[in-house]
């Protein structure tokens, strides 16, 4: 991914989850720029399919929506901020791509566990990725994910 792919993501982020959950240009950019090598698009002859955010993170508590991230000590977990995927590309394997890039990287930088805060409507497909609901250490950062959003952690074994 790079700055040039922002355009083309926020008109996926606008398909995806409507204007309920639209974050900046410069927001995205602050999480690409966080976390490089964890932050991929997918792509085919006609364009941009999906992308995937994701970045280190200090533990068990969502980072807040909608502003750049605080600098961190020390990140022994990772966290998945955001997929998302054309509906045009549905059923093709791309959010699973995507999901494989960021769990290897998750992986290779060693830890603990991946995170990630799943709308109402996605819990089920996070589940069948592995993740299970857990308790976040900050439930009041729930708030900006929307009613019956889900704090969900893959525990990542080192």
């Amino acid at each position: 991914m790079t700055a040039v792919d922002l355009p083309a993501i926020l008109g996926v982020q606008r398909l995806a989850y409507g204007d309920a959950y639209q974050e900046t240009a410069e927001v995205l950019d602050a999480k690409r720029q966080r976390s490089p090598a964890a932050c991929w698009v997918a792509c085919d002859a006609h364009g941009l399919l999906g992308y995937v955010f994701a970045h280190d993170w200090p533990g068990a508590a969502p980072p807040p929506l909608h502003c750049p991230l605080p600098a961190v000590a020390t990140a022994q977990c990772a966290f998945l901020h955001d997929l998302a995927v054309l509906p045009r590309a549905h059923g093709r394997g791309v959010g699973g791509a995507l999901f494989a890039a960021v769990r290897q990287w998750a992986l290779g930088a060693r830890h603990e566990a991946l995170n990630l805060v799943s709308l109402v409507g996605a819990v089920s497909y996070w589940q069948r990725c592995g993740f299970a609901p857990a308790a976040p250490a900050d439930a009041s950062a729930m708030a900006a994910y929307g009613d019956g959003a889900c704090f969900m952690r893959l525990p990542l074994g080192r």
